[in-house]
């Protein structure tokens, strides 16, 4: 019996594993498109970036 209750544990163990590696991939794949999304933003912002530099409104990059 404590063969059963030890390999059943294992394989909770296991699986839990597994299931918490999957939530770390796609909380890190969603990072990095959204560090994309906010690269690309950037980069479409240019005249509004070189008006505030020349007035010196706004946060330095």
């Amino acid at each position: 019996m404590p063969a059963i209750l030890d390999l059943l544990y294992r394989e909770y163990c296991r699986a839990r594993l597994a299931e918490m590696r999957k939530q770390l991939l796609i909380a890190a794949e969603r990072f990095e498109t959204l560090e994309a999304d906010h690269d690309a933003a950037k980069l479409g912002d240019d005249e509004t970036t070189d008006a505030h530099r020349k007035t010196g409104l706004g946060m330095p990059n």
